[in-house]
């Protein structure tokens, strides 16, 4: 019976794959293959992105089918992968006009075996040699580098070939200092509990890209944070993550301000590894102020004068602290304590102090964005004291 099921698949896709007079195209041809048998199949550039596919059967997805690959060894790409649906899956490395991807094969009933799966992948890839098949560009990668350059009108042509409206996209990631197996693995994580899509570009060892709405996305604050306390953890330098997203021209300038503060931001936020679009926001302006200097940046800077320049001993105590509060510990007195290694009440006494100095409630939400600011920028022109 088996043996049976292995010829039946075989020469019924070889009939389709070499039926030039009848298909106008390989993938037109491979996708009657595939429908006739049962399988489906899919070709990605080795950054996980599809360039073709043929989804026949979706009691296994292909987003299942590679969430499964990539929780395996890399470097071996012919696993039977076992699914939410028992299915086998065949993964195959191929070379294409000299650039690498990754055939994969989906076998919806499990009538085959790995060794008729292993010729079906050798057919497949002897087909688009007769057919002089080349994938077409890959859309997705094109897009971010697009995004990234703020090219709006090439993004949105790509947009439009991609099928995706600007609308869909609800937010950019940037995770530079990420082993890329483990970021790509971390994502779809993310995906498969979110139903959220993510179109990415792995970039030497930089992992970036938009999300996408998905089928039936759902998608909070906390899941946002823990996609990327996951990723500082599996050893990122830094991780951006800016949701809450949407349109070209935003998600354009989303990539622009990271672009501009990834160096500093770590300044500011010494004791962070994970920027929001809020903390991004504030390095930006904070670095365009420092950079434009004139009455801005001197109507910040009279703010803390008050307290000294920072050189004696007491300035720069009190200075550290008001920094710490505000900055690093989100305005807690306990937060601070600790960050510092002091008593609470040590904190509070210091705290009284610099009220009086400056004569105003340091806690107050008319005064917090402004010493916000202010705080910011001292310590880019402390670290970064040319800019």
């Amino acid at each position: 019976m088996a043996e049976s099921f292995s010829n039946s698949l075989l020469s019924n896709t070889i009939f389709h794959l070499l039926n030039f007079e009848r298909y106008p195209s390989f993938q037109v041809a491979l996708k009657e293959a595939a429908v006739n048998n049962n399988f489906q199949i899919v070709i990605f550039t080795e950054d996980f992105n599809r360039v073709f596919t043929v989804e026949t059967r979706h009691n296994i997805t292909i987003e299942d089918a590679v969430r499964a690959k990539v929780d395996l060894n890399a470097a071996d790409l012919q696993k039977v992968l076992v699914g939410r649906t028992k299915v086998t899956t065949f993964w195959r490395p191929i070379t294409l006009r000299g650039r690498k991807y990754n055939l994969l094969l989906v076998d919806n009933d499990g009538c085959f075996s790995q060794d008729d799966l292993s010729k079906l992948s050798e057919i497949i890839e002897l087909a688009m040699g007769m057919w002089n098949y080349a994938p077409e560009r890959d859309a997705v990668s094109e897009l971010i580098g697009a995004l990234r350059r703020g090219d709006r009108s090439l993004a949105q042509l790509l947009l439009d070939e991609l099928r995706t409206a600007e609308s869909d996209m609800i937010g950019v990631f940037c995770v530079p200092g990420i082993d890329r197996d483990e970021g790509l693995k971390l994502l779809l994580g993310f995906e498969e509990k979110t139903g959220v899509v993510s179109f990415k570009q792995p970039e030497r060892d930089e992992l970036c890209g938009v999300f996408i709405k998905g089928r039936s996305s759902s998608v909070d604050t906390e899941s946002w944070n823990s996609l990327s306390e996951e990723l500082v953890k599996a050893g990122a330098s830094k991780v951006f993550c800016s949701a809450g997203i949407s349109g070209l021209e935003n998600i354009c300038q989303a990539f622009k301000t990271i672009s501009v503060t990834e160096e500093l931001v770590g300044n500011i936020f010494p004791l962070k590894k994970s920027f929001s679009k809020y903390e991004v926001a504030l390095a930006y302006n904070c670095i365009n102020i420092c950079m434009n200097g004139g009455g801005v940046k001197t109507a910040y800077q009279q703010l803390l004068k008050p307290l000294g320049d920072g050189n004696d001993s007491k300035s720069r105590q009190l200075m550290e602290t008001l920094e710490t509060f505000i900055l690093d510990a989100g305005s807690s007195t306990t937060g601070t304590a600790k960050i510092m290694n002091i008593h609470a009440n040590t904190v509070q006494y210091r705290l009284k102090h610099i009220r009086d100095i400056l004569g105003t409630d340091i806690s107050d939400n008319t005064v917090i964005p402004g010493l916000t600011v202010a705080l910011a920028i001292r310590r880019i022109e402390k670290e970064v004291p040319s800019i």
